[in-house]
């Protein structure tokens, strides 16, 4: 019975007796079990068909080992640039415009912010100084033991399917809207939940955190090699240093949220994929997660033309652990992604005054000194044993920074305090920037869409707008845009 006939007959009933509206409602409701019953069984065929699927389709796939950051090493010392090196005016010697800076935006001292309140639920996750609460799934017992075959998968996902997930889904996906997550967060709170559940079997874990991604519309697999489970997606975004396998000519990475992978040879995974879950996993920050806010302090100085200058700035320490093991992606997302209110208010409201009034060339080279030499210089090699690309807020809180870095945390304050255009400079081993200014800025420059770029290296020691190190003068860098 269509649901227009249903009103009719309802309309009509209320005219002729309210014993007939009564009857149209006992039919109505009898309609609407069976309309839930159908779409029940619809949902269970859905999950009956691929676990159909999974018994037959798995392949053998070559384990590749993740894409290099970079080419060569970085210089393990940074030089310092010479007084002698520094660019002169040209002759006739022409003075360069004191041009005022841009008004300056008012800089909003953060709030607390709100985190979901706590329900009464069967589990409670501690989620970067949150404590959030989730309903409990309770899964009949699954046999994912060595030796893994597609029959074991299989059976466990009608297992899976079978337990009461959607409460769970829908408190995930409310939790996400809350917090802002991104979808590494995201995967980071959907691993603790379930981790939380079934803590006891590592293989069970990772087939649930499958099953949960593929309800949620991401497109995740599993793959397994001798007695391990291991959960495979795709990503917008190049993961470097991560081991993945080719599936349809594309990457599908091995994702791991509480081990780092040493994988090689061959797993066995499948091609096909779960109905309408087609997401891949997306890295950009356009915007943080909301945590609970636990500030730390960093005390810096520096040197600019003579004189001294001292400031102490705030970084949100729950960020600094979102982003420890964050996997290293595109330099792009970096240069993106935002910095706390800690840091955004306790930094720029310090430099701000140090900038103001002076020319567009001192405001650049004040605020090049300060990332040269504010910051002690390490290779990630030598302070993490692995390539680690840092976010302003991680620059304040580790020992040690280097050229990625110091050009991330240069490009956002050029762009908040000046208003000028910057774009990053991507060489062999180094990655630097280029500025676009207002007055003719003599030194190196790169020519980008029509504009002039003058280079300026945040880790050149010493070094003002316009120089290059020695290394790199006659290279052409890539250009990275920043959006």
């Amino acid at each position: 019975m269509r649901m227009g006939h249903i009103f009719i007959y309802l309309a009509l009933g209320a005219l002729i007796s309210g014993q007939g509206l009564f009857a149209q409602d006992d039919e109505f409701q009898k309609w609407l079990e069976k309309d839930q019953a159908q779409f029940k069984q619809f949902v269970e065929q859905e999950d009956k068909d691929f676990a159909e699927f999974l018994k037959k389709d798995w392949q053998a796939f070559l384990t590749e080992q993740g894409i290099k950051t970079f080419s060569r090493p970085k210089p393990p010392k940074m030089p310092v640039a010479r007084e002698e090196d520094k660019p002169k005016p040209q002759v006739p010697v022409k003075k360069i415009e004191e041009l005022p800076l841009p008004p300056p935006k008012p800089v909003v001292k953060p709030k607390p912010r709100p985190l979901p309140r706590p329900q009464k639920q069967a589990i409670t996750v501690n989620f970067y100084g949150a404590r959030l609460n989730f309903p409990a799934v309770r899964l009949k017992s699954i046999n994912l033991k060595s030796p893994l075959t597609s029959e074991k998968i299989s059976q466990a996902w009608l297992a899976m399917a079978a337990t009461d997930y959607k409460p769970l889904v829908s408190a995930l996906q409310q939790t996400q809207k809350q917090l802002l997550l991104n979808d590494w967060a995201f995967l980071e709170l959907i691993d603790k939940a379930v981790r939380k559940n079934f803590a006891n079997d590592p293989n069970i874990c990772t087939a649930y955190n499958w099953f949960l991604l593929n309800k949620l519309g991401y497109d995740a697999k599993v793959a397994f090699k001798a007695d391990k489970l291991f959960l495979l997606m795709p990503s917008k975004n190049t993961i470097f240093e991560q081991p993945f396998v080719k599936i349809n000519n594309q990457r599908y990475y091995f994702i791991s949220l509480n081990e780092r992978l040493n994988l090689s040879g061959k797993i066995r995974t499948y091609r096909g994929t779960f109905k309408n879950a087609d997401q891949p996993l997306r890295l950009t920050l356009n915007r943080l997660p909301v945590f609970a806010i636990t500030p730390g302090e960093k005390a810096m100085h520096f040197t600019f033309n003579g004189k001294q200058y001292q400031l102490s700035a705030q970084y949100d320490v729950q960020l600094v652990r979102f982003l420890e093991n964050y996997p290293q992606t595109d330099l792009t997302v970096y240069f993106a992604a935002p910095v706390s209110g800690e840091l955004n208010y306790s930094l720029l409201t310090q430099l701000r005054p140090m900038v103001q009034g002076k020319s567009e060339l001192e405001a650049v080279n004040l605020l090049l000194r300060f990332v040269q030499t504010a910051f002690k210089y390490q290779t990630d090699d030598q302070q993490f044993g692995r390539e680690k690309c840092l976010l302003p807020d991680e620059t304040l809180y580790y020992p040690a920074s280097d050229c990625e870095d110091r050009s991330v945390l240069f490009a956002f304050l050029v762009r908040h305090l000046l208003g000028l255009e910057i774009i990053g400079l991507d060489y062999p081993n180094h990655i630097a920037t280029a500025v676009c200014f207002n007055s003719q800025i003599p030194g190196a420059a790169v020519e980008y869409k029509g504009k002039r770029f003058v280079i300026c290296d945040p880790t050149y020691i010493n070094a003002d707008a316009g120089m290059v190190m020695p290394d790199f003068k006659d290279v052409n860098p890539k250009i990275i845009e920043l959006k």
